[in-house]
């Protein structure tokens, strides 16, 4: 999976990332009044953080963790140097497992944590102002490279891959907004992390539709976006052209691209187009976050279907929306109790998952940790018919549906420090063969520096 859905960060210590400036405004503001004061005792490093977190990668729908939330927000002096030149370097480690809580193991593994499954991964980002060497607008260079493990094979592919290698440019105040390079294009479009944010997601929105469908992920693919939103920059419209992932799964399109993941054409991998419709505001005081956002993916590549042939293309439709329901701090209005709710779509003689729905409610802020996030979701899969008759005419059993509950929380450790745990309760966890019901286990810590 991509190394953004591995950053099982919550929220920041002193920025937050759900798009708003408030907490560091704040937080500056403590740290000049502190200064005044001839006995403080400052953390200047964290008091610079808002500076750094201006070079992050700008019109992702999973940004990283604010770097004043990292183990060391100012490196050692580091990034202040590197900030004079245009330049941000931020990284983490990520380490995890899964484990059946109802001891359901078996030869061969069939799916995650039947048999205790750990994956670790290991990134860096870096970005450059390219607005520095004459590129009009507010331009970036952005590079994310990654080094990851799975001791379960069939979940991951094992090794290392450049994920980001593009130039962003925004230009008319951010309301025009184009991407080109590699990069992989789930990270621009549906919104995968509760909230906006990468760091929610241990409990983010699941759904395999849009990777099943071509989103590609573990290594990056050509692609080009553009955003066009109005004057407000509420309402907004994105397009995208990618290559899709292999037909034939995510392993073949690992081994069919170079090293680096910077191979332009892989055989059978047609283009992938994308289009969303979107309406976001962000929380601020006495204004709720909300994001609503529709789109369509079509896929020209040529895919399997369960009749023995081939379809000559694929698609898929996806409507999701997150809204805030109470703020319960005015001081901090990021914090509170959201629901998100999302259904998708794709034609069941080519996918295997066909359609999903699904409600999240998740509160950012529990309990008085204003660094924490608690979660508790439902989603339903309806399972391909011609998949289950396709597998029983062959002698395997087979289900046409499955759901999915879980319990989610993750908790800040520390500055950069943060411990996820989930338990999820799984109705036919896979589609073939028929297997009992799962209980799984679900725990990660994460480092950010």
């Amino acid at each position: 999976m991509s190394p953004n859905s591995y950053r099982s960060a919550l929220v920041l210590a002193c920025c937050v990332l759900l798009g708003l400036s408030v907490v560091c405004e704040d937080a500056h503001a403590k740290y000049v009044a502190l200064t005044e004061s001839s006995n403080a005792n400052v953390d200047i490093d964290v008091a610079r953080c808002h500076r750094y977190d201006t070079l992050q990668p700008q019109g992702t729908t999973n940004p990283i963790i604010s770097t004043c939330d990292t183990m060391s927000p100012g490196l050692g002096g580091l990034r202040d140097k590197l900030a004079d030149h245009g330049w941000l370097i931020q990284g983490g480690t990520y380490l995890g497992g899964t484990f059946d809580v109802l001891n359901h193991g078996a030869r061969p593994q069939l799916y995650i944590g039947q048999d205790p499954t750990y994956r670790a991964n290991t990134f860096v980002y870096a970005t450059y102002d390219l607005s520095r060497i004459g590129f009009a607008g507010t331009s970036q260079l952005v590079f994310n490279a990654n080094v990851q493990a799975f001791s379960y094979a069939q979940e991951n592919p094992t090794g290392f891959a450049i994920n980001s290698l593009y130039v962003s440019q925004r230009f008319n105040d951010g309301r025009v907004q184009v991407q080109y390079g590699y990069d992989e294009i789930g990270n621009q479009f549906y919104g995968f992390a509760l909230g906006t944010s990468s760091t929610t997601s241990p409990a983010g929105v699941g759904s395999s539709i849009p990777y099943e469908v071509g989103f590609i992920f573990n290594k990056s693919a050509p692609e080009i976006n553009l955003r066009l939103a109005t004057d407000s920059k509420h309402f907004y419209d994105r397009f995208g052209v990618t290559r899709s992932v292999d037909p034939k799964g995510p392993q073949a399109d690992w081994e069919n691209n170079n090293f680096w993941g910077l191979k332009w054409h892989i055989p059978g991998a047609d283009a992938l187009y994308i289009n969303e419709l979107g309406y976001q505001t962000d929380a601020a005081p006495q204004q709720h976050m909300m994001w609503i956002r529709q789109g369509v993916m079509y896929n020209a590549s040529r895919f399997p279907d369960f009749h023995g042939g081939y379809a000559d293309d694929n698609y898929a439709y996806y409507l999701v929306g997150d809204y805030q329901l109470i703020q319960t701090d005015a001081a901090q209005p990021f914090r509170g109790v959201y629901v998100n709710v999302k259904a998708d779509y794709a034609p069941p003689d080519r996918n295997v998952y066909t359609g999903d729905t699904g409600v999240t409610f998740y509160v950012l802020g529990p309990f008085n940790q204003p660094n924490d996030a608690f979660a508790v979701g439902y989603t339903f899969d309806e399972l391909s018919r011609s998949f289950e008759r396709m597998r029983q005419a062959s002698g395997f059993t087979a289900v046409d549906f499955s759901r999915n509950y879980s319990l989610s929380y993750v908790h800040r450790l520390s500055r950069g420090i943060y411990l996820s745990n989930q338990l999820s309760y799984t109705v036919n966890p896979i589609p073939s063969p028929k297997q009992p019901e799962a209980l799984t286990w679900m725990t990660s810590l994460s480092f950010s520096y």
